[in-house]
């Protein structure tokens, strides 16, 4: 039954296939928006119709809200149908990032709105204008409380989509839906009580509707400022970068790892270490197996800067040196990770120790001064890179000895 459901989904979107074609992408967008603009435009008839009936801010306040929804599902479209535009001479990454302006856009409609219908409610607060018609106010509320279960579905379908493209706008349009939702559950219920006797209802519920709206905008106004300005890489992505790295024969290791995020392109820039004594074809060869390999898993394009190193992780007398110098060191309850990288000019020796977790930032900074001067001393001209790990338990899985036997050392 569900495969049953899953496949009349998919056929609503006419030639259905790579969710990383930007083609594609537009069409779940377009699905997307057309759907949420057909729903928001029904319910902001009947909710501005029955607001303006019964004289509610709150009401009305919550379909000019609805009424932003279409607003913002119309730029949806209009996004998609930028964003796939291919590449020219003059946007070289293609039109991906429309997607992140229009976010901006629809953040700022909002939040103008929000402020706008806030006025209007603490107005009405000191004016003590009460609903007109309050016999019909029950059903009335009942009516838009019904309303917020359209909403959820709206939104619970935009996530749908947008996670299956892992488009930000979509979820993010998701989210407009379900705030929309909660809102008109606060406004089904200020109608009611305020039929009951409570007038203050409406414009208090006006007020935090229109607070939700302020805080929406806001909220998608961030997200999309920090793709623009360029937000760091995302942690899993950075993750299965070196997983894919680890794998490939005469990488030894990548870092410097960074992402530019185009919306539908996105370029991966990293340093890859190989053997200093690889030939030049050799190590470009490298190379374009690990571009190969990123892009058919992860389908982003990489740039990759090559730095021949000289690993010496199997050395067993510069390893025992180093470590010889950790045993020493009381308050260093166990280490782990120790890595030397042997470079052109200065090398590089970096280690992970596991400290008392009460240990205050002053002595964790002076061990580390410590640790590094002795290495320094001992092995001689290198760069000492030490991560402090707390530990947590009295056995902890990563420490070759307890804490309780190394106290008592």
């Amino acid at each position: 039954m569900k495969i049953m459901k899953t496949k009349k989904r998919l056929h609503l979107i006419p030639d259905y296939g790579d969710v990383n074609d930007p083609a594609v992408r537009a069409k779940y967008g377009y699905l997307e928006g057309k759907v949420s603009i057909i729903g928001n435009v029904v319910l902001f008839i009947v909710k501005l119709t029955l607001g303006l009936f019964i004289n509610s801010i709150a009401l009305i306040a919550d379909s000019v809200h609805t009424l932003s929804d279409v607003g913002t599902s119309f730029i949806v479209i209009v996004s998609f149908k930028i964003a796939k535009k291919p590449s020219d001479t003059k946007h070289p990454f293609g039109y991906g990032r429309v997607e992140y302006i229009a976010t901006m856009i629809i953040a700022v409609l909002l939040v103008i709105t929000g402020i706008g219908f806030i006025q209007q409610s603490i107005e009405r607060i000191l004016q003590s204008v009460r609903i007109t018609h309050q016999q019909y106010a029950v059903v009335i509320g009942g009516v838009i409380i019904v309303s917020a279960v359209v909403k959820e579905w709206m939104a619970r379908f935009s996530v749908a989509l947008g996670k299956k493209i892992k488009s930000d706008i979509l979820v993010a349009d998701a989210w407009h839906h379900r705030s929309d939702a909660l809102t008109n559950v606060g406004v089904g219920i200020s109608i009611i009580g305020a039929s009951y006797g409570y007038p203050l209802f409406d414009p208090v519920f006006g007020v935090v509707v229109s607070l939700v709206i302020v805080y929406v905008g806001f909220t998608l106004g961030k997200t999309s400022a920090q793709f623009l300005i360029g937000k760091s890489p995302d942690i899993d992505l950075v993750k299965r970068v070196k997983e894919i790295g680890r794998v490939i024969k005469g990488v030894k290791d990548i870092h410097d790892i960074s992402v530019h995020d185009y919306g539908t392109r996105k370029i991966i820039t990293l340093h890859a270490e190989v053997d200093k004594s690889l030939l030049l074809d050799e190590a470009h060869g490298i190379a374009d197996e690990l571009e190969e390999k990123i892009l058919e898993k992860l389908h982003c394009s990489t740039i990759i800067h090559i730095e021949p190193t000289e690993f010496l992780r199997d050395s067993f007398y510069t390893t025992r040196l180093i470590e010889n110098i950790l045993e020493k060191q009381k308050s260093v309850i166990s280490f782990h990770n120790i890595r030397i990288i042997r470079r052109y000019e200065t090398d590089d020796i970096s280690m992970h120790l596991v400290v008392n977790k009460d240990m205050s930032i002053q002595d964790s900074h002076q061990l580390c001064h410590q640790i590094e001067a002795v290495i320094q001393k001992k092995y001689g001209s290198c760069d000492v890179h030490i991560h402090l790990e707390p530990c947590q338990h009295s056995h902890c899985p990563i420490c070759s000895v307890s804490c309780e036997k190394k106290k008592n050392e």
